[in-house]
């Protein structure tokens, strides 16, 4: 009896949990690719609908298709080119 009243309880708890931590990582990964489109000179509001709109396949292409940064990669140090095997 004890038991169904704490599971009664905690379910609406955990099913909130979850909503809670599931929009904020997808709030954290639209900052991240709006701050990613701006860095590469792409539209921030068309990455961001892509993204929005055609998740999670809109993430997947727009890491895979996405242009090189305008600075030419100063910031990151880490170049797939540079490490391909002929």
């Amino acid at each position: 009896m004890l038991m169904s009243g704490i599971s009664d309880f905690m379910a609406p708890l955990v099913e909130l949990s979850a909503a809670c931590l599931f929009l904020v990582l997808f709030a954290v990964t639209i900052r991240t690719c709006i701050a990613d489109a701006r860095r590469r000179g792409k539209s921030p509001l068309l990455v961001t609908l892509a993204v929005i709109f055609f998740f999670p396949l809109g993430l997947i292409a727009w890491l895979l298709f996405r242009p090189d940064p305008l600075d030419g990669g100063k910031g990151n140090p880490f170049r797939l080119n540079d490490h391909r095997v002929q």
